[in-house]
């Protein structure tokens, strides 16, 4: 049976547009990208509670598409700011048409999608926050590192004074618009009060070893790749040793658990190996990039996933 499939991500999003031909070489699929920056000024979005008046939204090709005909949604990239055109400078104007097209969007699907989201967009933006999918992994049975998450000095002060300064620091959030990479806590950071209370931040354990695992969650299959990398924080050096790697069915089990409590479809997880072999958490990204694995170990993860989505859009007739 043809399916009707949906990838809601930026302009020239490489893992958007190779799914997308994945999908449409392997499979009796129609796939649709819809660049969710660009909303603004394409004329392309259209929802009414009058039954006369088409619900429509503008695909990358410029057609209009019918969300209630879809199988599936991948809801990938959608928070991203919109790109305005030149003479709006504005910062509340700019703002405002983001915000607006945004939740004309989510609104839009809400209402009138009823095929399958990878993954729910509430689940996801939920998922998304580090507190809530912490508690979720200790829940699941995962070693999770000893974690502050503080803007009060002297709490973060006898947190790393307890773990002899062995911590890393990192972002709750963090933002799009720089890179923040994990870094080790030194002593001028604790001592520089003013920016110790400018926002909370993630203040971890520090779990020793050079062996890190990139968990790709599709469904119930999980393709896991290790990556042997001496940096704190790998993603600043992927000229390391990569290599598919075979998790134990413990800890996949415990991944499955994870995004059954946080109501995910799908995760890319972030684990380390301890000195011991113990595989501890770290994150999860509930729209994480996967497509660099392939490409450092030859996971054949454009085929699993793409596989995952057909089967996933097959599910809304099964039911």
């Amino acid at each position: 049976m043809h399916k009707q499939i949906a990838i809601l991500s930026l302009a020239d999003d490489l893992h958007a547009l190779v799914i997308r031909k994945a999908l449409e070489d392997r499979y009796d699929v129609t796939c649709s990208v819809i660049e969710t920056e660009r909303i603004c000024g394409s004329s392309g979005l259209n929802w009414s509670n009058v039954d006369s008046v088409p619900t429509a939204l503008q695909t990358m090709t410029g057609d209009c598409l019918d969300v209630r005909t879809l199988d599936l949604v991948w809801w990938r990239r959608v928070s991203t700011p919109q790109l305005v055109p030149s003479d709006i400078t504005d910062p509340a104007q700019m703002d405002f048409i983001t915000n607006d097209c945004r939740e004309a969007v989510l609104g839009l699907f809400l209402n009138e999608f009823c095929g399958t989201w990878i993954s729910d967009p509430q689940a996801t933006r939920l998922a998304g926050n580090k507190l809530v999918q912490l508690r979720a992994a200790q829940r699941a049975g995962f070693r999770t590192p000893q974690t502050l998450i503080s803007q009060n000095p002297q709490q973060i002060r006898q947190f790393c004074a307890a773990l002899d300064n062995r911590v890393v620091v990192k972002a709750v959030k963090g933002t799009m618009k720089a890179p923040t990479l994990t870094a080790m806590v030194n002593e001028a950071m604790l001592q520089h009060e003013a920016s110790l209370r400018l926002c909370p931040a993630i203040y971890q354990e520090f779990i020793a070893g050079t062996r890190h695992v990139r968990a790709n969650c599709f469904g119930d299959a999980i393709y896991a790749a290790l990556i042997e990398s001496e940096d704190l924080d790998w993603r600043q050096n992927l000229n390391v040793p990569v290599s598919p790697y075979d998790l134990p069915e413990k800890v996949k089990v415990r991944l499955r658990k994870v995004l059954r409590h946080l109501g995910l479809k799908m995760g890319i997880v972030d684990l380390k190996l301890d000195e011991r072999g113990e595989a501890v958490w770290l994150e999860v990204n509930p729209q994480g990039q996967f497509l660099f694995i392939e490409g450092l170990c030859g996971l054949k993860l454009i085929d699993a996933f793409s596989d995952f989505l057909y089967s996933e859009a097959n599910s809304r007739h099964r039911a």
